[in-house]
């Protein structure tokens, strides 16, 4: 009787160290992502370095991961210039031991107009000092990436006049499917605007837009642009051409 008397201590420890201790208190953190969102509606970039860890990683969009404080500035610099706000919502946090994370949502505005809303994951680190801080941050926008600014194709014009025997047949070329326009926009011309002379109606021209001059010209040149011209009424003896110069 006194060996079990003196297990039941032993038991009761062994007991109390299986049981699973009870969650620790997120406010610290969420408590602290709140400083963030003041420090950088007050513009103050110092501040918000300071809520992250020496060797923070940060994860912003468009960006490669910035490390530690030039990181961070590199990240949030260019919003406190451009006199952004920020209102954070947090969903989720949880804490476990010294480390914890931060799940939300942000608005971003500048004056009354909103320019932008996405989500954030923010994991934190407890240091030595007691101090929570941020030692790891993502975040991106909800709204549609833009689309990439095409180059702009240099383009050269040229102008195209001729005598075609028809000029209702010479026109139809020009309407409806599989037109002269397809074939001017496979071989380097993408623009052709159509021209009738209303003395003359068998007088037609054209003016393009060239992409590729030599494409174009091999085209004209080609069999398939001998018979295309031959099969429209042209009279290649008529024919004019002036090309645009700088």
């Amino acid at each position: 009787m006194k060996r079990l008397i003196a297990l039941i201590p032993l038991f009761l420890i062994v007991v109390g160290c299986t049981q699973s201790a009870p969650p620790a208190d997120p406010s610290v953190i969420t408590s602290r992502s709140a400083e963030w969102d003041e420090a950088l509606n007050a513009k103050d970039i110092d501040g918000i370095v300071a809520l992250y860890t020496d060797d923070a990683r940060m994860m912003a969009p468009n960006m490669e991961t910035g490390i530690g404080s030039d990181g961070v500035r590199a990240a949030f610099s260019g919003m406190i210039e451009a006199g952004l706000n920020v209102s954070l919502t947090s969903i989720e946090a949880i804490i476990a031991g010294d480390v914890g994370y931060n799940v939300g949502t942000y608005v971003l505005t500048d004056g009354d107009e909103q320019v932008d809303v996405g989500k954030y994951l923010e994991t934190w680190q407890r240091g030595d000092d007691g101090v929570w801080r941020i030692s790891n941050d993502i975040f991106n926008s909800d709204l549609p990436a833009a689309a990439p600014e095409m180059p702009a194709m240099p383009m050269t014009h040229v102008a195209i006049s001729h005598e075609v025997a028809d000029a209702d047949a010479w026109l139809a070329a020009w309407n409806g499917d599989n037109s002269r326009h397809e074939m001017f926009q496979a071989n380097g011309a993408p623009h052709v605007h159509v021209l009738q002379s209303a003395e003359n109606p068998n007088l037609t021209g054209l003016i393009v837009g060239v992409s590729d001059m030599t494409a174009f010209m091999a085209m004209l040149q080609s069999e398939e642009g001998q018979a295309a011209a031959a099969a429209d009424g042209v009279n290649w003896d008529s024919l004019v051409m002036l090309t645009e110069i700088e």
